[in-house]
């Protein structure tokens, strides 16, 4: 009996030394691949879901090249393809069946599209013709149906093509007021293309939201019109079904905007039923409880006495801060919100080194040019940088997170920081995952690292998590991380990649050495 018990324990405790392994293997990474880069070797990443992920390159002028790998980063195929007139690589779009790549020059007006499908692994090539001097800024498909947000000479154009016949067509966009198109975003669920309008008059702003159906013909519009001291400078909307659309984005004080700078006092909600506007919330982030998280704790306090002093004298205190909204996320009965704050930051140079900025600066990409970004070079965004400044990366200092009701009414918020995350990009950097206990799962990338925070409403249930994104190579040390992403993947697994520098110098004769390499690596949480 006495061996049976120690037997019993044994087993247990190597169950548990079994698992605690398990579980570490399983959050710091499940596979991870590298691709040797040389030269000008750069690649873009598409990930699919359970479908794998897609890589981009160009390995030379003349040629793209396509590989997809499947969810456990095998390879499957691999592409090469031709591309007129030494065209750049500017973005893709992936409407959930195929992949859709866009090549083009600065301000042309010829552009070549490459239809990817994922599956087989095959590939379709269309040309189509726009407008002169068209600066894109978005680029989104749905089907064969292709549409192109831009500006021609600081005027707002929305471009529709239908691959199959090559017609192309400029939708109507004619708006009474100075407007900007300021989103576009694909709706699988109702396979619609929601494009957001920000209408500009004096100092106020309103939002114009259209959705198209795949035939480029117009579904349904709906606009927000801010109260009287108000200004919406951002907007994107949701179909929910076939009678409620949902509005969010930010506002701010109308006394407060001026030609080059739109400030952001908080966030609202607005609810649309049968093309009558149910409601529109405003709430500001002196109201939110964790909004100012990322402050350090005296400049904290400092804050909170100034919005303390200003609501007992019946005002709020203006607040000046630009934020990147996130489509809602419906939860349970409630509405979940996410925005991300940031600032762009300029730096000085010679004029004469200034050269070309090409789609959104000359750094942006780690090949071709991408797209205009409209927060940056949008005139109702503050334009573009003057006086011998060049556009040198948006800092990102902090998200929020916040739960409302089927009301719009607050119910709870939360801040994840960012630890001085820079990107020439600008886009989403957090993503978010949703549990039904409630929680919620915060993860971004920086510097080569995975963080993680846990919440359940205003409660941290697991405070901020580091978690080395290693190389799982004895003897390996990342000198340097270039470039790092993040992005959901599907069931529990996270995609990761980027660029690396690595030296070795105490492992296998064949590891030993330094290497430069694209990553691909699977994690999970």
């Amino acid at each position: 009996m006495k061996y049976k018990r120690q037997f019993i324990f044994n087993v247990t405790l190597a169950l548990f030394f079994s698992a605690l392994s398990l579980q570490c293997v399983l959050s710091q990474g499940v596979k991870r691949i590298e691709l040797p880069l040389s030269g000008n070797a750069a690649y873009q990443t598409v990930p699919l879901g359970e479908q794998g992920v897609l890589l981009i390159s160009k390995p030379d002028k003349g040629t793209f090249n396509v590989q997809k790998f499947d969810a456990n980063l095998d390879r499957i195929w691999s592409i090469d393809g031709p591309i007129e007139s030494n065209l750049d690589y500017i973005s893709s779009s992936f409407d959930g069946k195929a992949v859709f790549l866009l090549f083009s020059k600065y301000r042309s007006s010829l552009y070549q599209i490459v239809k990817v499908n994922i599956g087989p692994g095959f590939v379709e090539t269309f040309m189509i013709n726009t407008l002169d001097r068209f600066e894109i800024t978005d680029f989104k498909t749905l089907g064969y149906s292709v549409f192109m947000a831009g500006m021609v000479r600081n005027e707002p154009v929305l471009i529709y093509t239908q691959l199959t016949n090559a017609q192309t067509k400029v939708l109507p966009s004619a708006i009474k007021g100075s407007n900007a198109i300021q989103t576009v975003e694909v709706d699988t669920a109702h396979h619609l293309v929601n494009v957001s309008f920000a209408v500009k008059k004096g100092r106020q702003t309103r939002i114009v939201a259209r959705s198209y159906e795949e035939t480029g013909e117009l579904y349904t519009q709906v606009s927000v019109d801010p109260e009287d001291d108000y200004s919406l400078l951002s907007g994107r909307m949701q179909v929910l079904n076939d009678s409620v659309r949902i509005v969010i984005g930010t506002y701010g004080y109308r006394k407060m905007q001026s030609s080059n700078n739109a400030a952001s006092q908080g966030l609202y909600i607005s609810k649309i039923v049968h093309d009558e506007t149910v409601f529109t919330r405003y709430h500001s982030f002196t109201d939110f409880k964790n909004f100012f998280n990322f402050m350090n704790e005296r400049q904290q306090e400092k804050i909170e006495r100034r919005i303390r002093k200003k609501k007992e004298s019946g005002d709020d205190l203006k607040l000046n801060y630009r934020l990147l909204v996130h489509d809602i996320v419906p939860k349970e009965n409630n509405f979940l919100l996410v925005a991300e704050v940031f600032y762009p930051e300029y730096r000085y140079q010679n004029p004469g080194m200034l050269g070309g900025m090409g789609y959104g600066g000359i750094m942006s990409y780690p090949f071709g040019m991408g797209l205009y970004n409209p927060y940056l070079w949008n005139p109702m965004y503050g334009g573009r940088g003057y006086n011998q400044q060049v556009f040198d990366g948006f800092t990102y200092t902090h998200a929020v997170i916040a739960g409302v009701d089927q009301n719009g009414k607050l119910v709870w918020d939360n801040s994840i920081n960012f630890d001085h995350v820079k990107s020439m990009e600008l886009r989403e950097k957090i993503k978010i995952q949703t549990f039904k206990n409630g929680n919620s799962k915060l993860v971004y990338s920086h510097n080569g690292a995975i963080r993680s925070k846990i919440i359940k409403g205003n409660q941290v249930v697991d405070s901020d998590r580091v978690i080395p994104n290693g190389t799982n190579v004895e003897g390996d040390k990342v000198r340097k991380t270039s470039t790092d992403d993040i992005d959901y993947w599907y069931g529990n697994f996270y995609l990761a990649w980027g660029e690396q520098k690595i030296v070795n110098a105490a492992g296998d004769p064949q590891t030993r050495g330094r290497r430069n390499v694209f990553y691909l690596n699977k994690i999970a949480f």
